[in-house]
């Protein structure tokens, strides 16, 4: 056992005994970065500090969002837990600032968006890294995410032979471990045919790049299909979703690969803008003047 061994030290030990997903891990290994730049270098795990922390957590909330502080939050304390688990310091001794994350109504993608984005891909010009024009590969990951719902990491981990012949696909969540069955509209499956045809592979979407890179070449795909600035991929999965949900009531949750019962798709990806008030509401006030005649 190591007499001192700093947090981000820790890190790959963390990863390699506890069951998370590589993209989890570099989440953890950006809080601790964070962290570690604000305290000014390494932190010694037998030298962690709740005030330091929460000083740290005070600092971030000035710059983003509530939700992601308490991401971070969560996470920096997990570690810290860990190791304390571990033998390998004290866990913390006091408490550490909480992130209130007051509910914002999700924000996805509305049909005639996704439609947008589509015809923003068939304009991209060169060929992606895996042998494919970009403009085919794009508008395929664009399909594929608003007919299944899957999230990013998923997707781009999608084998050839996980699509059945009438575009059934089943996907165990790398995040959840839940299974998502989905399917390709016939659409979508006539484009992915074609592509493996003329670019014969066992991923469906290759990509070897970093998530930055993609969601920055997302942001400026956005751009060009005239979204708001703030666009991210996670609005594509919000408006599969919504857009379920929208035509059959309680769909979304079933849609998304969650839980039978779950909250979390009406907390987190259905757009209210877009589904609207559910129900006609309280009937409307009116009167009969003296002539029987109904008025406002």
């Amino acid at each position: 056992m190591p007499t001192v061994q700093t947090l981000s030290g820790y890190l790959p030990e963390y990863s390699l005994t506890r069951a998370i997903g590589a993209e989890t891990a570099r989440q953890y290994q950006m809080s601790v970065k964070s962290l570690e730049r604000f305290a000014g270098g390494p932190l010694p795990l037998d030298r962690l500090d709740p005030l330091q922390v929460s000083e740290w957590l005070r600092h971030l909330s000035e710059s983003r969002a509530p939700a992601t502080v308490r991401s971070k939050r969560c996470q920096i304390v997990a570690l810290w837990r860990a190791a304390a688990d571990d033998g390998l310091c004290q866990p913390p001794q006091r408490r550490i600032r909480s992130a209130k994350c007051p509910w914002v109504a999700p924000t996805a993608l509305a049909f005639a968006d996704v439609q947008g984005l589509v015809a923003a891909c068939r304009f991209l010009p060169r060929v992606h890294p895996c042998g494919i024009r970009r403009s085919e590969w794009w508008e395929l990951a664009v399909r594929v995410g608003w007919d299944t719902a899957l999230r990013w990491s998923d997707m781009i981990h999608l084998r050839v032979d996980q699509i059945g012949p009438e575009g059934v696909v089943v996907v165990t969540q790398a995040k959840t471990g839940r299974l998502l069955v989905g399917r390709l509209q016939r659409s979508t499956l006539a484009l992915a045919v074609a592509s493996v045809s003329r670019s014969p592979r066992g991923v469906l979407l290759p990509w070897a790049a970093s998530h930055e890179t993609f969601s920055a070449q997302f942001r400026r795909l956005a751009a060009k299909a005239h979204l708001p600035p703030r666009a991210t991929w996670k609005w594509v999965r919000r408006g599969s979703a919504t857009d379920a949900e929208l035509h059959e009531r309680g769909s979304a949750s079933r849609h998304l690969g969650h839980r039978e019962g779950s909250r979390v798709a009406a907390e987190s990806y259905l757009d209210p803008r877009i589904l609207g008030a559910s129900g006609s509401g309280a009937r409307e006030l009116t009167i009969r003047n003296s002539g029987g005649t109904v008025v406002p």
